[in-house]
């Protein structure tokens, strides 16, 4: 009796080692720091003053790989705007992740690249979240919380303006806006 075996998948193949990879990365890596590298803050209204949008830009994670250390940096830029479009207030926040690495062969550029984009954003949330809200508040805004993250999602769904003064007659949602990727 002669059996038949499908062709094997190359980009299978390559997607199984490539999260092989990053197993190992995994392994092999260590939390040793996470902190803010540059924090910008600026009203360009005096508070108090009715926030209608909320606008996300995330620019493209940076990494650092020089062994044992690996660095992951992100930058995320955050817009509140009038009615009128007008910038009321911005806060970028750039956060910096740093890991040691055990002794071992060196990681491929994929598998680096792969551990960051699924693993590391999920360590700087919470860091990038509480800048945020502390930023905006000390700015004078109502504070600005990004939502919770979910595994099947990079970046989280929503963001909220914490409306500590009566809302006003729309009943105070805020639409948001993400601009993933763009500076």
């Amino acid at each position: 009796m002669t059996t038949t075996h499908p062709a094997a998948d190359p980009s299978v193949e390559a997607s199984d080692a490539l999260a092989a990879q990053v197993r190992e990365l995994h392994e092999r890596l260590h939390l040793s720091d996470v902190r803010v590298q540059r924090l910008k803050a600026e009203a360009f209204e005096d508070p108090p003053v009715a926030v209608d949008r909320i606008q996300v830009r995330v620019s493209p994670y940076e990494v650092r790989l020089e062994p044992p250390r690996l660095a992951a940096r992100f930058t995320q830029t955050v817009t509140l705007r009038g009615g009128d479009e007008q910038p009321l207030a911005e806060v970028e926040v750039v956060l910096v992740i740093d890991y040691e690495l055990d002794d071992g062969p060196a990681p491929s550029q994929e598998a680096v690249g792969a551990y960051v984009e699924h693993n590391s954003y999920f360590t700087a949330h919470p860091y990038l979240r509480e800048t945020l809200q502390n930023a905006t508040l000390k700015l004078g805004f109502e504070p600005v919380v990004l939502g919770v993250l979910s595994r099947d999602k990079d970046r989280p769904a929503e963001i909220t303006l914490v409306r500590r003064r009566p809302s006003d007659e729309r009943g105070g949602e805020l639409p948001t806006s993400a601009a993933d990727g763009e500076d």
